[in-house]
């Protein structure tokens, strides 16, 4: 009776720690087929970030007017298009940032191979995409919102590739006079007959033609705007000068050219890696490219980069803040303060009576409450 009461309470203690042992969760990094996973369990990613680019671009046009080689005759000026061109710039770009499964950070879950009857059954949350987004929580104590992911391509248009009013003056009427004598006797009569054609005009009668329309649309808005006709128009003459201006314009066109713009919005998906801070999105035909530039701040170089493995911890991730720049040509057209999961480092979570909560764009511990 000695011998029990002395090694009974030490029998006890080792039973309770065998017991905890066996209760414990066992999380491990997955490095191929060589990861044990014969005991139940599950298996979860830390996020990566993923950038969301739209690039704004102008696709500009240059036409040359079919009556470019009279502009200097009949207009008076040099400065016209005088050769087909085209040019494509950067004009705004947006980013947004996104995640997914970062393939090379999977873990696996052992569950615990027994566990107490009082003991609570504890809930492990993830996301659509495999991450891990709580532990012991309720769902509607998570926050977590469904994201629309919208994938379009908008293309506007400003101009007509047609030239007006060059179609529709292409045919003029030539009348020949044919003149037939006729001869009765002594007296001689001349009959006169016309024979009316269409031909096609050259394209200096046509220069002629539109430069005589632009000089009369000119007078008719001096004739407006002064008062010729003497008629009070009130608010219509807005109307009425604006498309007499809207006409000088489209006969302009035909000796000046025009420039055709075209608005299109491209989307690219990036993904940052660590070691690569500058990279080229897109380079339009010209050889132009718009480039990305990364720079990480210095948030996370006082945490260790590998963390210790503990019983019954759980891994997540701390990002690191950084800028990103979206410029071409040494001109920044976006830039944006953005925490990248790559660029951070790993840590570890104790499970022992605590529950935990995890952002779902970076995986950073986000809530933790100690029971």
């Amino acid at each position: 009776m000695k011998f029990s009461r002395i090694y009974y309470p030490f029998f006890i203690f080792l039973l309770t720690v065998a017991f905890q042992a066996n209760g414990q969760y066992v999380v491990k990094r997955t490095t191929g087929n060589t990861t044990n996973t014969t005991q139940d369990g599950f298996y979860y990613a830390l996020p990566r970030t993923v950038l969301q680019i739209d690039l704004t671009l102008e696709h500009v046009k240059r036409i040359p007017g079919p009556l470019a080689d009279y502009a200097s005759d009949y207009l008076g000026v040099n400065d016209y298009i005088r050769e087909k061109g085209d040019a494509i710039k950067l004009i705004d770009a947006e980013i947004t940032q996104g995640f997914d499964a970062d393939p090379e950070q999977f873990f696996y879950v052992q569950f615990p191979a027994e566990r107490a009857k009082d003991e609570e059954p504890a809930s492990f949350m993830l996301t659509d995409k495999g991450t891990l987004l709580a532990f012991g929580m309720k769902e509607e104590n998570t926050g977590k919102t469904e994201m629309k992911e919208t994938d379009q391509t908008i293309i506007m248009m400003e101009g007509d590739e047609r030239f007006s009013y060059f179609a529709d003056y292409n045919r003029t009427r030539k009348v020949d006079t044919i003149v037939r004598k006729i001869s009765i006797d002594t007296v001689t009569i001349n009959r006169f007959l016309y024979k009316t054609s269409w031909v096609d005009k050259s394209d200096k009668e046509k220069a002629n033609e539109a430069a005589k329309k632009i000089s009369e649309i000119r007078d008719a808005r001096f004739h407006l705007l002064s008062g010729y006709q003497e008629v009070n128009y009130g608010e219509s003459i807005k109307y009425m000068d604006r498309q007499l201006m809207k006409l000088e314009q489209q006969y302009l066109e035909l000796f000046i050219g025009k420039e055709v713009k075209t608005t299109e919005q491209v989307t690219i998906y990036y993904i940052p890696e660590n070691g690569k801070l500058n990279d080229i999105l897109y380079e339009d035909p010209a050889g132009n490219p718009v480039e990305i530039s990364l720079e990480p701040g210095n948030t996370t170089t006082q945490l260790p980069e590998a963390p210790l493995e503990k019983q019954n911890s759980i891994y997540y991730r701390i990002p690191q803040s950084t800028v990103v720049n979206i410029s071409q040509n040494g001109i920044t057209y976006s830039s944006a303060h953005i925490s990248v999961c790559q660029f951070g480092v790993l840590a570890t979570a104790s499970l022992n009576r605590t529950r935990l909560l995890f952002n779902e764009q970076t995986g950073s511990l986000k809530n933790i409450i100690r029971e």
